[in-house]
């Protein structure tokens, strides 16, 4: 089997990537779309414009809506792509989490003032371990079957080479017998036996 070259693998690593960004921004604009800070962008919005707050509460909550569903289309369209790229599905999984969990982490201390403390990163690098593990795995699975069909196949072609010279000599034998056979029914015509007619003259 061919390798990869390194733009194949760049471009299913940044896809991988971008999918594992949207998922973490699907997650954060869905928090948007319920969390009470909505109502605070939302009076911000309204008292700047001039405008019903509670319309304009809505609206926001609509956009922060609309954004999540296009940031989860967005990210399964570029996972799948990443997976038709990829050589190993296990390999996009840890890395799409991998951003996930990252990208996550970084916006909730932006925008919602979170800390992440230890725990939560022992817990990240756990599951993080955990996928590396599994992709290891599945990549000496992947060789040793490998190693199997390439056996099976010399096996196959080694069997089919000998039915061949099977063939081949029951074929001759077959061409000996008829040839045998031919020769036996062959009819017997007797030899010709040539005379000469001799004239007698009278002197």
């Amino acid at each position: 089997m061919a390798k990869p070259n390194s733009f194949t693998a760049t471009r299913w690593i940044t896809l991988a990537l971008a999918s594992g960004t949207f998922a973490a921004l699907n997650g954060l604009f869905a928090k948007l779309t319920t969390t009470a800070a909505t109502s605070s962008i939302a009076h911000f919005i309204a008292h700047a414009l001039n405008l019903p707050e509670g319309i304009i509460e809505a609206l926001v909550r609509a956009a922060f809506f609309a954004l999540n569903i296009l940031s989860n289309i967005t990210m399964w369209a570029l996972f799948t792509r990443a997976l038709t790229a990829a050589p190993s599905t296990t390999k996009v999984s840890i890395t799409n989490t991998a951003a996930n969990f990252l990208v996550t982490a970084v916006l909730g201390m932006m925008v919602f003032g979170e800390k992440v403390g230890g725990l939560w990163w022992i817990g990240a690098g756990m599951m993080g371990g955990g996928c590396i593990l599994v992709g290891m795995r599945e990549e000496k699975t992947t060789d040793s079957s490998g190693k199997e069909e390439g056996e099976e196949e010399e096996e196959d072609q080694g069997e089919g080479e000998g039915e061949d010279e099977e063939e081949e000599e029951e074929e001759e034998v077959d061409d000996d017998d008829d040839e045998q056979e031919s020769e036996e029914d062959a009819p017997l015509v007797p030899p010709k036996r040539t005379t000469r007619s001799t004239r007698s003259t009278k002197s």
